[in-house]
């Protein structure tokens, strides 16, 4: 079992991930004039 700090650390890199792709998405979104 993982401790509570190795579970934030892998709790933030997955929000940090879901976040650079929404913004991802949402960038290409407004270059293509949506």
């Amino acid at each position: 079992m993982m401790s509570k700090r190795e579970t934030l650390k892998w709790t933030l890199q997955i929000i940090a991930s879901v976040i650079t792709a929404v913004l991802t998405a949402l960038g290409a979104t407004s270059c293509m004039g949506m």
